[in-house]
């Protein structure tokens, strides 16, 4: 398979028939694969391996529960007309399966036995999941004060759990220094995680029959949603399949907000006075903060903060219509608000639903 890592600070560049996950110079890396793509050639199966024309990995290594090719339905909400992706419905409960699914696939294919990752929650379920079905060993670092039921399900899968005390930059500096002696399956610096998010988009385009919504909104943390749909976009376009870029919509919470504070001119991210109830999009320093600025500054989109009370109202809103999701989740529903008036038809519109309510079943019970 044609590809190769690129480092996109030096330009160094890597076998991807190595255990790579970072440069010399200290730089996340990026995937160069050109990817080729026939409608004809997709296979019947109703999974993200759908689309093996276009993943870099070989599939004969494919770690799955035959997931993806999730629901998209329509609903409405503050008047605007809209198209919700459930990808909240995967085998761990949120959409980073898609990530984990190629990632993993990949360490099998490497013959890697034991990896390390971080995360917030979902990540390190899917993670998790994923490792335990491919016989790896996995070692996960979690933040202490996060929903515990996240850390029992990864825990359950057969994990090895890190509990960090501190915020989730101090997670990730923990698990880098535990990745010195495995390797690093981190979600926000590997691409092939990437490849996987980017399936969200195929799915989509070809679900509404091979067109393109004009806005998407996405919950952004460490941006490998956002990322893999402008990935997916980037590549439908040059395969031309689509022929425009939609908005992307950038969404984070008031108590941490790097990418807006980033645009601003601001030093750093907002200082958190009480912790936002959308932990999995309270991410400080987003490894790839400038490729996720760029991607939204390229797509003519936009970055929207809301605060707690806006997602607590979008929360129930979203279940008072049978769809029942994570805080953070529904902060994609409730930055909506800020575009009422502002969006009518014809123009369609995307929100991806990142993450079940199933799991922050106790944070909502009090919410509600």
């Amino acid at each position: 398979m044609n590809s190769k890592f690129i480092c996109p600070s030096c330009g160094a560049e890597y076998s991807t028939e190595e255990p790579v996950w970072r440069c010399n110079c200290g730089s996340y890396l990026d995937l160069f694969f050109k990817p080729k793509f026939e409608k004809k050639l997709l296979s019947n199966e109703k999974t993200l391996w759908r689309y093996s024309q276009v993943l870099p990995v070989d599939k004969r290594f494919a770690v799955t529960f035959d997931e993806g090719y999730t629901p998209l339905i329509s609903s409405d909400f503050w008047g605007i007309n809209v198209l919700c992706k459930l990808d909240f419905m995967f085998p761990t409960g949120s959409f980073k399966d898609r990530g984990a699914a190629l990632l993993i696939a990949k360490c099998k294919e490497l013959g890697i036995t034991e990896i390390v990752e971080d995360s917030s929650g979902n990540s390190a379920c899917s993670i998790s999941a994923y490792c335990a079905r491919a016989g790896i060993k996995a070692n996960i670092y979690m933040p202490a004060g996060n929903s515990t039921g996240k850390a029992v399900q990864a825990k359950a899968y057969g994990s090895t759990i890190h509990l960090v005390q501190g915020n989730r930059e101090d997670c990730a500096n923990a698990a880098l220094e535990g990745a010195k002696k495995s390797y690093y399956a981190a979600h926000a610096w590997n691409p092939y995680f990437l490849q996987g998010t980017k399936t969200v988009i195929y799915e989509t385009v070809e679900q509404l029959g091979w067109d393109v919504p004009d806005y998407i909104f996405v919950p952004v943390g460490s941006g490998t949603l956002l990322l893999g749909i402008y990935l997916g976009l980037r590549e439908l376009i040059s395969l031309s399949i689509i022929d425009k870029m939609p908005k992307l919509i950038a969404v984070q919470s008031e108590k941490c907000s790097p990418l807006k504070d980033y645009v601003e001119g601001k030093k750093g991210c907002n200082s958190i006075s009480d912790k936002s109830i959308a932990e999995g999009i309270a991410i400080h320093k987003p490894v790839r903060l400038t490729q996720i600025v760029n991607a939204v500054t390229e797509s003519k989109g936009d970055f929207v903060t809301v605060d707690d009370s806006t997602i607590i109202v979008a929360l129930k809103e979203s279940a008072h219509q049978g769809i029942f999701i994570e805080p953070t989740s529904a902060a994609a529903i409730a930055a909506l608000k800020q575009y009422a008036g502002k969006i009518s038809p014809p123009s369609k519109v995307l929100v991806i639903l990142t993450g079940s309510g199933l799991k922050t079943t106790a944070t909502i019970e009090k919410l509600l």
